[in-house]
């Protein structure tokens, strides 16, 4: 949609990292560099500068391809810590 597009470019015009969380369960994240930590917990997710935490239960990374992830499982809390920013 034009209008996320809008949303999610910064000052320079290069699209940003971005997440989606689906209520009841699983998200989407766009723009990973890698992932870290990994448990039906907890998931690390890291992206270009920052790093996010996803806390849950019966967590499980359903795809990971090109800087896309998609996990499954119940999202209860997420955080950011800033990397150089």
């Amino acid at each position: 949609m034009r209008l996320y597009e809008e949303i999610f470019q910064n000052t320079e015009g290069i699209s940003l990292s971005r997440c989606t969380i689906v209520p009841g369960g699983g998200g989407f994240f766009e723009g990973v560099k890698a992932v870290g930590d990994f448990s039906p917990l907890c998931v690390e997710i890291c992206f270009p500068k920052m790093k996010v935490a996803v806390e849950g239960q019966d967590l499980a990374i359903v795809k990971y391809v090109d800087g896309d992830l998609q996990l499954s499982g119940r999202i209860d809390r997420l955080s950011v810590e800033r990397e150089g920013v």
